[in-house]
């Protein structure tokens, strides 16, 4: 069963009227600190996954850590912008629909912070064949955003 996923305008539009998209000051220092947490995760999940034997339900925890550490990069990214919000949905439309050169696609940061919720929620387990389908794209993004969150501390 394939999930829906939220139009991205209509999805950043509404979080707006919402007010799920705050403004805030720039911290140069939070934005780093925020980027350093999030690679010492992914270099964490990553070591802890070399010993996850395909069969087993610890794959759901692997998922999380590479979710946790590109939504760090996605927090890290907005804090340039002056901008935050306690909802992943709206930080992922806000960055999607305002900063389309970073071709960050949409629909995969949907499908990801779905599956998140359907874990953390509804207590879902992964297995090695769910995460195989999503890692690609966490490590695209996460070194898309990596890039782009040091090109701009660089020049801040």
């Amino acid at each position: 069963m394939k999930t829906k996923i939220d139009d991205l305008e209509k999805t950043y539009q509404l979080c707006k009227s919402m007010g799920n998209i705050k403004e805030k000051h720039p911290d140069i220092e939070l934005i780093k600190s925020v980027k350093n947490v999030s690679e010492m995760g992914l270099k964490f999940i990553k070591n802890k996954s070399k010993n996850i034997s395909k069969d087993r339900n610890e794959w759901t925890f692997v998922f999380r850590g590479y979710y946790e550490s590109l939504r760090g990069l996605i927090e890290a990214y907005l804090l340039f912008d002056g901008i935050s919000s306690d909802n992943h949905q709206c930080k992922n439309a806000y960055l999607c629909f305002r900063h389309k050169e970073l071709d960050l696609n949409w629909e995969f940061l949907e499908t990801a912070r779905l599956k998140r919720n359907a874990i953390n929620y509804r207590g879902q387990l992964l297995k090695y064949g769910d995460w195989k389908t999503m890692k690609l794209n966490f490590e695209l993004h996460f070194n898309a955003l990596k890039k782009e969150v040091e090109n701009k501390i660089e020049k801040y």
